[in-house]
């Protein structure tokens, strides 16, 4: 026995070496001494080897053939004994960065509108999370996942769990679209945690020119005569040339039992970076950076289920309607698909400044249960007023509410413009309200309860409190002229009822109680059944009220409703938010900002032009109540219905009511060619046609897709827009002084439109470049644009075009240049001075040229 035991060892080891020795080399994997082991010289070998080295790696065996010692003749020979397999110098999150590799492209393109949460979720793409004991709101945080098919995941998971992409699609009521969706996402066994260090960097350098809104408030005087040197933040800071915008970000992160992360963000924006003298700069530079970093330390306790973060982070809970803290406004954000928050606690390293939070927050998450406290102290800019009378702006002075500014002006910069004014205005006037810099102290506390006593259902509990080391005053309504404008230039008369968006903001001290403090608090509903979800929150602004009594304080309520079908889905949202409600943390769906059509969007009536910021760029919703209902459907496999929305409105303001329809229809006779036609109605002031703000608005656009091999497209697309308005004499009368012409003419007509060619090429899996060329003629109607995943406002006519080239130079580190040229002819506005003799002036010919880089670096 032990002879045939022995003789088997010896004739398996025997085998062993003769079938290894015939195993064919791996060239692409071969080292220099495997290769001289082939029949062949030494100097072929080195050439060989060199080739590998220094050019490129086979694709074929044939490839051999480029290399000038290699004849026909020696690869015959050696053909036999070699073999060519693809070449991997990186591991599994490398290789899974190149299969998904469209996705983080986007991801990194749409920072500017998604904020932080492109981190997250790209994260996610690169160390997905295991489907088999995930969370449900875990799921729900995925991008354009629906809460009805994430509660069919689970459903099914009851029963078994998943074992791949497979199984997973065939879950009861998972739409295919759902299922496409998370897919990219999710992992179905627990994750390799071998390798668990992920270091992200990303340089960003962007000198494009100021928008056109921001420059006419830059632009404008502070003193009633235009005329005078310096009197305005555009000519006294030479803002023609702005600094460009500079933004360094890096990402330290382990993936583990216990997930540590680390993050840091330097941003300067776009003219902050201003010409002083060496003493200066230093001391402004570094305050700026200061105040433009972003820091934390994320330390995730996976067997704990809770997640402690200390620095900055971001929250949001429900729809948005107590705690939502970025410094930007997004239209009808529904919650679902493209415009769905992620709920919860989060790092935050993205450009919101204003509303970022600065503290410690910690949260624990399970399938029952989710809690989260967080706190933040921070200083914020605020609008002071001369509350004292006393013909000056101090630290005594009381607040009217919080500013963005974009640029940050310093304050000794706004004080200095400001008794410049001052000396020049004599006795006629004086500034009577500023932006400022750091105005007030701001520490906030709050928490979240959420209880999921089913799968997709819960209920959840959020209050929280600010506590200021400075006053909120609000001027009365019959107070706020003097206070806004100079009313020796404009009459009171002038002001509205929407100008009741500002004398209604929340004020800490009153005739009935003084406080340092503003407190929300509220509730947040979700259920889902089947392919039915139906969600909402409702909130409250401690006043006057009791805290036990619902609807004794100002208000706001969000509900909606959700049907999601293989090939249909159907949206039903109602809001209604009292014009008292000033919960400056809010960002839930609305359809306008929060000062629209009020005073502050007329920045040349102001006494403070830079005030008018407030509205420029709130992230404020305005006080609405209105019906919006959106649909998309599948008719056919050739004709979709691609989104179309209708939305009913009243501004709470001054009542005026709107209405607002949008549909898009997608024909693909084959599904290379995509023609798609897309229709906008809006009517405003739809039941008062007396009203000066009345308008009716009618666009339509055409679009025709070419989808090309290897993702390339070409596009070409038309768009005609037509607004109606109400007759102002300002515009059909010759713009002279005292003309005598004062008979308004029927109804005002202004129309533009825009040609665009569109075009995507991808070289290879590494590189692509993408362009467009657009051509448009406003003739009063502003066109938007979105170009490379940024939206652009154009007034007035004019071409532009720009091209980004994106190329992977190595397995971890990209980058993109973008190349835009604008040529446009500047707005009359700047030119003259309503009611003032200027002559005529033609408009002005402008081009602008910029250039974006972003560099990524990724290991």
């Amino acid at each position: 026995m032990k002879k045939i035991l022995l003789f088997l060892f010896v004739f398996l080891l025997f085998a062993t070496f003769v079938f290894a020795s015939k195993e064919k080399l791996d060239l692409n994997n071969a080292n220099i001494w495997q290769i001289k082991m082939l029949p062949i010289t030494e100097q072929q070998a080195e050439d060989i080897f060199d080739y590998l080295t220094y050019i490129d790696f086979f694709d074929s065996i044939y490839d051999l053939r480029n290399v000038k010692s290699i004849d026909q003749k020696t690869l015959l020979k050696i053909k036999p004994l070699v073999s060519i397999h693809p070449y991997s110098d990186y591991g599994k999150m490398a290789q899974r960065r190149d299969q998904i590799n469209y996705l983080l492209r986007n991801l990194a393109a749409n920072e500017g509108s998604q904020e932080s949460v492109s981190d997250l979720w790209e994260d996610l793409l690169l160390t997905p999370i295991n489907v088999n004991n995930t969370t449900f709101r875990d799921l729900q945080n995925l991008p354009t996942v629906s809460p009805t098919d994430v509660r069919a995941v689970l459903e099914q998971r009851k029963i078994d769990s998943f074992s791949d992409y497979r199984n997973l699609r065939h879950s009861p009521d998972l739409t295919h679209y759902g299922a496409t969706r998370l897919k990219h996402y999710i992992i179905y066994q627990e994750p390799d945690l071998t390798k668990n260090l992920f270091v992200n960097y990303r340089f960003e350098f962007n000198n494009s020119p100021f928008s056109e809104e921001a420059e006419e408030v830059f632009r404008q005087s502070f003193t009633p005569d235009a005329t005078t040197e310096f009197s305005n933040m555009w000519d006294r800071l030479d803002l023609s040339n702005p600094a460009p915008e500079i933004l360094h970000k890096l990402r330290i992160r382990t993936e583990d039992w216990v997930n540590l992360g680390v993050g840091s963000v330097v941003f300067l924006d776009k003219g902050e970076n201003r010409d002083l003298n060496f003493f200066e700069f230093q001391c402004d530079f570094l305050k700026t950076i200061k105040r433009n970093s972003k820091t934390y330390f994320n330390m995730d306790l996976k067997p704990l289920k809770t997640n402690l973060i200390f620095g900055n982070y971001r929250v949001t809970y429900g729809q948005g309607l107590i705690m939502d803290n970025t410094d930007f406004f997004g239209r009808r954000n529904t919650g679902f698909g493209f415009s769905k928050r992620v709920l919860g606690i989060s790092p935050d390293l993205s450009k919101t400044q204003e509303f970022a939070l600065k503290g410690v927050a910690t949260e624990f998450n399970n399938s029952f249960i989710n809690a989260s406290l967080f706190y933040s102290q921070d200083k914020k800019d605020g609008v002071i007023w001369d509350s004292n009378n006393d013909n000056r702006l101090n630290n005594e002075d009381d607040l009217l509410y919080y500013i963005i500014s974009k640029p940050e002006f310093s304050n000794s910069e706004l004080i200095g413009i400001e008794d410049y004014t001052n000396s020049a205005m004599g006795d006629s006037g004086y500034v009577k309200i500023a932006p400022r810099k750091d105005a007030f102290e701001e520490k906030l506390r709050g928490g979240h309860l959420e209880i999921s006593p089913l799968i997709g259902s819960h209920i959840g509990f959020t209050a929280y409190e600010a506590i200021y080391d400075r006053h909120f005053n609000i001027p009365s309504r019959e107070d706020l002229p003097n206070c806004l404008v100079d009313t020796n230039e404009v009459n009171p008369v002038k002001f509205k009822l929407t100008d009741n968006s500002i004398s209604t903001l929340y004020s800490t001290i009153t005739d009935d109680y003084e406080r340092d403090y503003r407190r929300v608090y509220g509730f947040d509903w979700q259920t889902t059944y089947n392919n039915f979800c139906f969600q909402g929150e409702y909130a409250e602004l401690e006043k006057d009220g009791k805290f036990t009594k619902l609807g004794d304080d100002p208000k706001a309520i969000v509900a909606s409703a959700y049907f999601n079908f293989a090939n249909l889905n159907f949206l039903f949202l109602y809001r209604n938010y009292d014009i008292g409600f000033d919960n400056p943390y809010a960002r839930p769906f609305a359809e306008h900002e929060r000062f629209d059509g009020s005073i502050l969007e007329k920045q040349y009536y102001m006494n403070n032009p830079l005030v008018s910021e407030m509205y420029y760029n709130s992230p404020w919703s305005q006080a609405e109540e209105g019906i919006y209902v959106e649909t998309r459907y599948k008719f056919l496999r050739q004709l979709t219905l691609t989104k179309a929305y209708l939305d009913m409105w009243k501004r709470k303001s001054d009542g005026r009511v709107s209405v607002r329809f949008q549909g898009e229809l997608d024909y693909r006779l084959i599904y290379q060619i995509s023609l798609r036609l897309k229709q906008k109605w809006q009517i405003n002031g739809a039941d008062d046609w007396f009203t000066r703000s009345v308008s009716k608005t009618s666009e339509t656009s055409i679009k025709l897709r070419n989808y090309l091999t290897n993702r390339d497209n070409l596009s070409f697309e038309y768009r005609f827009t037509k607004v109606w308005m109400c007759p102002y004499t300002s515009l059909t009368n010759p713009a002279n002084p005292n003309h005598g012409n004062l008979i308004p003419t029927a109804n005002v007509l202004i129309h533009g439109d825009f040609i665009a060619v569109n075009y995507t090429h991808n070289f290879n899996d590494y590189s692509r470049i993408d362009g467009e060329i657009l051509f448009w003629n406003g003739h009063g109607v502003s066109h938007w644009d979105w170009e490379d995943m940024e939206i652009d406002f154009m007034g007035s006519e004019g071409m532009k075009y720009w091209i980004t080239f994106y190329n992977r130079l190595s397995n971890n580190l990209a980058i993109s240049f973008k190349y835009k040229v604008k040529n446009y002819k500047d707005e009359e506005l700047y030119l003259r001075k309503y009611n003032q003799p200027t002559g005529y002036a033609a408009q002005i010919k402008h081009k602008d040229s910029s250039i974006r880089i972003q560099l990524d670096w990724n290991f």
